[in-house]
């Protein structure tokens, strides 16, 4: 087990670990699309599920990460080649790279976020109460989804400058201290917005629908497969962003314990938000599945938005309810602006180069997204189904390096939590990401008969597998290409010598 030197970055404490993993587990997925995806699949049922999910997909793929990052103390590529040799650099590379690309588009949500929090806060409530049921959903297709969106590109380049301050303010400046703010204050808000939710009149109603277990549930394999997909999503299990941030833990830090909390603590989350948004939709909506169905960006920004403006107490549900987001959406980003930094920092940049590189990287890369929902959508599926593979990336490079020993050496010396089953359970994630993965592909297919295998122009084909394999096969050339330098490159920048 890698030591940290002197002077190199480390948390100041368990906590700080714990609410900065935390941070980057808790994002909007928990907030806006675990109540859609629990609607969807019929409430209770979805729930169990999930549960099982967090025990065979995210806790063993959490476990692979932080040993990663706590026994070499590199990031991603670094991780790769140090524990599974140099021609293996890439792989690292391409897990790492997967990530900052997502990243590029996802901090465009949390410039929408701050947008709206800006909105309700200058009274827009007001103005959709006189203005008609229509206008959220206008103001939000001028806003977003009319390209060029110039004034969503200008949120979403505050959005990227403001993580990129607290990222070049260093682990303990920046990124615990401001986590160590963010994640109580989802908890807290959620747990506020609840108790006034739960007061509407037909409230409790979306309770009975969100707890209430439907055995044909566990018959259906589409509510397993949508159970494990807002697992992974959710935890952000096997995106490489909790090997990161445990470069910086303690030498005695506990692997399995703290996957485990993490776990559980991003279930809380997003349970406490589907019994905010659920419930608000049963009181509010007129038909609350067809609202629920409305996506991601239709259930928050039109009708959550809708809804705030025609009840009692909106302006406060509306702020709180951004906060939240924003809160959660904030934490995130960080994390995935980290990620590359790292990267850069183990291969000799100091972190104020490294953080200019990648939030110039984002903003580049990011700004296509901002400015045409069009290529944002297809940033979305490209590198959200990237994710289940670097998932896999790190299954086979456990299994490769040995799952015992990554046990005996790393995990169990310093675990309270001794539940070794449950480790050596990656060695079957393999068949469980054919199953999740292979149904998200074959799915995409079928939404494109006779054209699945096109990919330009990307707005027209943004959810085929062509443009998903286009653009993954890209990246692995570029990273292929430069494998030799990278691995050259890199070094154990905070490790003794």
């Amino acid at each position: 087990m890698a030591e940290i030197k002197q002077g190199g970055e480390q948390f100041s404490s368990r906590w700080g670990l714990i609410a900065t993993i935390l941070g980057m587990a808790v994002g909007t997925g928990n907030i806006w699309r675990f109540p859609r995806e629990l609607a969807a699949c019929g409430g209770g049922a979805f729930l169990v599920i999930y549960v099982i999910a967090l025990f065979t997909w995210a806790v063993p793929l959490i476990c692979a990460e932080s040993v990663f990052g706590k026994k070499t103390r590199m990031a991603n590529a670094g991780a790769f080649k140090v524990l599974l040799g140099d021609k293996w650099t890439w792989m690292g590379a391409w897990a790492g790279m997967v990530c900052v690309m997502l990243g590029a588009y996802y901090v465009v949500v949390l410039g929408w976020v701050m947008k709206y929090l800006s909105l309700i806060a200058t009274g827009f409530l007001t103005t959709v109460q006189t203005g008609g049921t229509d206008l959220t959903s206008q103001v939000w297709k001028d806003f977003a989804l009319t390209p060029p969106s110039v004034e969503a590109w200008m949120w979403f380049v505050g959005a990227v400058l403001i993580s990129a301050v607290i990222i070049a303010r260093g682990v303990q400046g920046g990124i615990e201290k401001a986590n160590k703010v963010l994640i109580p204050s989802v908890y807290v808000i959620l747990a506020i917005l609840i108790m006034r939710v739960v007061t509407l009149p037909g409230a409790w109603k979306g309770l009975e629908f969100m707890f209430t277990i439907h055995p044909e549930g566990f018959k259906d394999p589409s509510v397993w497969l949508r159970a494990y997909t807002q697992v992974a999503w959710s935890t952000g299990a096997g995106w490489g962003m909790f090997h990161v941030f445990y470069v910086y833990s303690a030498k005695d830090e506990d692997i399995m314990l703290n996957s485990f909390t993490v776990a559980f603590g991003d279930t809380t989350a997003a349970t406490l938000a589907g019994m905010v948004v659920i419930p608000a939709v049963f009181a509010l909506a007129p038909d609350p599945m067809a609202v629920m169905k409305s996506g991601a960006n239709g259930l928050t920004f039109v009708n959550l938005t809708n809804l705030f403006a025609h009840t009692t107490g909106g302006f406060i549900l509306g702020i709180l309810f951004f906060l939240a987001l924003f809160s959660a959406a904030l934490s995130s980003v960080i994390a995935m602006i980290e990620l590359g930094c790292r990267n850069l920092m183990d291969m000799g940049f100091s972190r104020i180069k490294a953080t200019a590189y990648v939030t110039g990287f984002f903003l580049l890369v990011g700004s296509w997204s901002a400015l045409d929902n069009g290529i944002f959508e297809n940033q979305d599926m490209v590198w959200g189904v990237a994710l289940l593979m670097v998932g896999l990336l790190y299954a086979v490079a456990a299994m490769k390096y040995g799952v015992d020993k990554l046990w005996k050496d790393d995990i169990e010396p310093c675990s309270d939590l001794r539940v070794e089953w449950l480790w050596k359970g990656i060695r079957f994630f393999p068949v469980l990401f054919a199953l999740v993965w292979g149904w998200w592909f074959y799915q995409a297919m079928t939404w494109y008969p006779g054209e699945w295998f096109k990919f330009w122009p990307l707005q027209k084909y943004a959810y085929t597998p062509g443009s998903m394999v286009v653009e993954w096969v890209l990246l692995a050339v570029i990273l292929i290409a430069l494998n030799g330098a990278m691995a050259k490159r890199l070094i154990h920048a905070n490790v003794l010598d």
